[in-house]
């Protein structure tokens, strides 16, 4: 096997988990990619959410002290499938026109919320 084979059985394993693994049979549930929660929640809040996911399943993997490497990479591959929804979810806001400003992650704003003031462009 080749040095650079090791990285794409490592992103074929996340396909695996999203399309047939633990991602498809706790979110997918036979729906259409693009009409999984996922997508819904990213919609409704932003590709933030899908990076916060990321960031939490990364968290979860490196400080359980009692997991075993399989969970450990279950964690990290989900976390690298959350990243790769929100390349997906940003290419369709992109391609939509739909994307306002490639430089802010998007989030509802509303300058009627206490303490909000200033942030405008968060």
């Amino acid at each position: 096997m080749k040095n650079s084979d090791l990285l794409g059985r490592v992103f074929a394993a996340v396909m695996q988990q999203v399309t047939a693994g633990k991602g498809a049979e706790r979110h997918g549930k036979g729906a259409d990619f693009l009409e999984q929660p996922w997508k819904k929640i990213a919609d409704d809040f932003g590709e933030g959410f899908l990076l916060g996911q990321a960031a939490k399943k990364m968290r979860e993997a490196t400080h359980a002290t009692d997991w075993n490497h399989d969970r450990w990479e279950r964690e990290m591959l989900g976390a690298l499938a959350y990243i790769g929804f929100a390349i997906v979810n940003r290419r369709l806001e992109v391609e939509r026109g739909t994307r306002t400003n490639d430089a802010t992650v998007s989030i509802h704003y509303d300058p009627g919320l206490p303490g909000t003031a200033g942030r405008e462009h968060w």
